[in-house]
């Protein structure tokens, strides 16, 4: 029993499980509404997520060791022996398997999605592609493997197929891609200190402030994509005003921490100023 808690540690649920099986769950709700469907896209993805970040723990593990939060956290029970390799990697296997089969059982377009938004997560992660490792592109493809990949795998999978019934989804996906890139923006910032020490990251690469510009310019472009959706198909107020909420709050509510963490800083430099 111990075991198999160990090995539920590894997919490191709680880190996503709130948030990026939404896109999935939403391209399908898209298409089909309140269905079967949904539970059939959510037990897919669940699986094609966790697998990314087992897969992601796996080549890790040397970095994860010096990563003195993730090691106080145990975020990555391979990196402290808990769990062997082998043991990791038939977790894997099943992980990959079980999205495989059930997906190629609804339709053929949805599951060569669900494979791509597979072979994404191994190659962001992955020696010697390692693609987490390059310089903005590890932004861009954390931003379609979790975002605009999942999105339209759910919408498909759901029997959305029809090409021209793919405009408007391939629009959203778009801008769940972009809040995908954001949200790993967000995480470099938020773990600059600790990659600093051997990670490759592009907030690493451009500095912390200049991080907080791209996370901005982001947010920017997100809004820019979202009009040009918005009066090109156009979609409903209230939805309009759904996404537009998301766009700008989650961002601010993900970084709360860092900007009070930054604010509390400032104000004791200006008091030791002060003092002197």
């Amino acid at each position: 029993m111990e075991q198999i808690t160990v090995y539920l540690k590894m997919m490191r649920i709680p880190d996503w499980i709130k948030f990026y099986t939404l896109f999935p769950v939403a391209g399908a709700f898209l298409y089909c509404g309140i269905s079967t469907d949904l539970i059939m896209v959510s037990a897919i993805f669940f699986c094609v997520i966790a697998y990314g970040f087992v897969i992601n723990n796996y080549f890790d593990i040397e970095i994860d060791r010096k990563h003195t939060r993730k090691a106080g956290f145990d975020t990555n029970p391979l990196a402290s022996n808990r769990i062997t390799k082998r043991g990791t990697l038939l977790l894997s296997a099943v992980l990959v398997m079980v999205p495989a089969l059930v997906s190629a059982t609804m339709n053929s377009f949805g599951f060569f999605l669900t494979l791509l938004c597979i072979l994404a997560l191994t190659l962001y992660s992955a020696k010697p592609v390692r693609l987490k490792d390059r310089y903005f592109i590890d932004i861009i493809i954390h931003g379609v493997m979790f975002g605009g990949f999942p999105f339209l795998a759910g919408f498909t999978l759901a029997g959305g197929t029809d090409f021209l019934s793919l405009q408007l989804p391939v629009a959203i996906a778009l801008l769940c891609s972009i809040v995908c890139c954001e949200a790993l923006i967000l995480h470099q910032i938020h773990d600059y200190e600790e990659d600093l020490i051997g990670s490759y990251t592009t907030v690493v690469r451009i500095g912390q402030r200049r991080g907080w510009l791209l996370l901005a310019l982001a947010v920017l472009v997100s809004l820019i994509v979202l009009e040009f959706t918005a009066s090109y198909f156009r979609i409903g107020w209230y939805l309009y005003l759904a996404i537009i909420a998301l766009l700008i709050l989650y961002p601010l509510y993900s970084s709360k921490q860092d900007i009070v963490a930054k604010m509390k800083s400032e104000a004791h430099k200006a008091g030791v100023f002060c003092l002197r």
